[in-house]
């Protein structure tokens, strides 16, 4: 880990996955998926972050 942040440092390089860092939460955000298996506590967790998502990033019905 210290070699990859050294390298980062010499070479003003940032990581291939990383978002540029004027991106927004809407550039970058997607709704969250989960499984039949996961707990009720992680399928509310999606659904929360899923309704966030739709009010900050989907355009109202009709325009």
């Amino acid at each position: 880990m210290l070699t990859c942040v050294g390298f980062l440092v010499l070479f003003q390089c940032s990581p291939a996955d990383a978002p540029p860092p004027e991106a927004s939460y809407c550039d970058i955000a997607r709704p969250v998926l989960w499984s039949a298996r996961d707990t009720r506590a992680t399928k509310e967790q999606a659904d929360r972050e899923n309704r966030k998502w739709r009010r900050l990033c989907q355009p109202p019905a009709g325009r």
